[in-house]
């Protein structure tokens, strides 16, 4: 049963000679798919998603946003690990197909769910793909149009520095409006008074991509205060790459993290 379909294009830099956009047909046989799948062997984290929502009929993008995506772990057999955030991961199966030069890669869930997603590119480094979805919305409470959610998601392959370093990584986003933001930290498995809040670092008035790094440790409980519109503005948080788990809590002009986000 097909619930999402995402796809994955294949780029010059997979095969030589593959040119996307020369009007060529592409032949893409069992060699390709092997060297394909051997670069997707890994982890794959760091997920960033930015979206667009585009009605169907038109094309037009009324929206833009940035949602969310798992993180990766393929065997470069047919397993994968489906890894939502530092609290659940999904273990899974894959296989990887092609039809008219394009490549496709079928993720099935436990219980069944089938998952396809088309290759963007890949470079054994940085894998990116593209994710299209049926959106339903009202166009001015009265007329009913179909759109498509469609999310341009990128991820990195994870590194041993992620991983021995335990780093936390958080993103925020918004190319429309300014913003402040705050990120601290509580070390909850030392002692009193080392187990206070934090604070880390701090930006006023930013516009575009804001990222902070840090050496985290067990138990670390991670909080970040975003102050602007968020209809306009999204913060990531990563543990390894991995994203974290946890709540928030907003208004028209303030983000705030709250349960959870811990470093694992």
């Amino acid at each position: 049963m097909k619930y999402i379909v995402i796809a994955l294009l294949v780029v010059t830099s997979i095969f030589m000679g593959c040119q996307k956009d020369s009007g060529v047909a592409v032949n893409i046989n069992t060699t390709d798919l092997n060297a394909i799948n051997n670069q997707l062997k890994g982890v794959w984290v760091y997920p960033i998603v930015p979206q667009n929502i585009v009605e169907t009929a038109s094309g037009a993008v009324d929206w833009q946003l940035y949602g969310t995506s798992p993180a990766f772990q393929f065997d470069g057999g047919s397993h994968v690990s489906i890894i939502k955030n530092t609290d659940t991961t999904y273990k899974g199966t894959y296989s990887l197909s092609t039809k008219s030069g394009v490549v496709y890669i079928d993720i099935v869930y436990p219980g069944g769910k089938d998952v396809q997603y088309k290759l963007l590119a890949t470079d054994g480094n940085t894998l990116r793909v593209e994710n299209s979805a049926p959106y339903v919305g009202s166009d001015g409470g009265t007329t009913t149009v179909q759109r498509q959610l469609v999310s341009d998601i990128t991820l990195q392959k994870q590194t041993a520095a992620d991983i021995s370093g335990k780093l936390v990584r958080v993103v925020v986003i918004s190319n429309k409006v300014y913003y402040n933001v705050s990120v601290a930290v509580v070390h909850t498995r030392l002692p009193k008074p080392a187990d206070s809040t934090i604070v880390l670092n701090t930006k006023l008035n930013t516009l575009g991509t804001y990222t902070y790094e840090f050496a985290g440790q067990s138990g670390d409980q991670l909080h970040v205060d975003v102050l602007g519109d968020n209809t306009k503005t999204f913060f990531y948080a990563f543990s390894g790459g991995i994203p974290l788990a946890g709540a928030v809590t907003s208004d028209f002009q303030e983000i705030k993290t709250t349960s959870g986000w811990f470093v694992p």
